[in-house]
């Protein structure tokens, strides 16, 4: 429970109304007929001392085969917003198959964030 979002989070997103919210403990029943299985690292920089803690708590939630095919769609997309640590939160098979965009993802990012940085220094007209 402590991996979850907030209730005032999960509140303020159900109230957008943009799309279904669920918090699931079941990865394969929470990623059925999904469209994208989105993932990012178990311990992010400042938590690398919960490593172990995290993957023993984690570990059903591996993006790899198995949990892709739970989708029952054989499109299903994979994204992580990188960098991965293959093996933790994903597998080699899966960052490298024909259903990841995540090289895509992180060039639409660089895109992105390159815009950000011009228009914060006044270079956009």
């Amino acid at each position: 429970k402590e991996y979850e979002p907030s209730f005032g989070m999960l509140k303020r997103a159900r109230d957008a109304g943009l799309s279904k919210i669920e918090v699931s403990h079941d990865p394969k029943s929470a990623v059925k007929g999904a469209d994208v299985i989105y993932t990012d690292v178990w311990a992010s920089m400042g938590q690398k001392d919960e490593v172990s803690e995290r993957e023993k708590r984690f570990a059903g939630f591996q993006v790899d085969a198995e949990l892709m095919s739970a989708t029952g769609k054989s499109d299903t997309l994979f994204m992580h917003c990188l960098p991965a640590e293959r093996g933790r939160e994903c597998t080699d098979e899966v960052m490298e198959s024909n259903n990841s965009v995540v090289f895509q993802q992180a060039e639409n990012r660089m895109h992105a964030q390159n815009a950000i940085i011009l228009s914060c220094l006044g270079l956009l007209h």
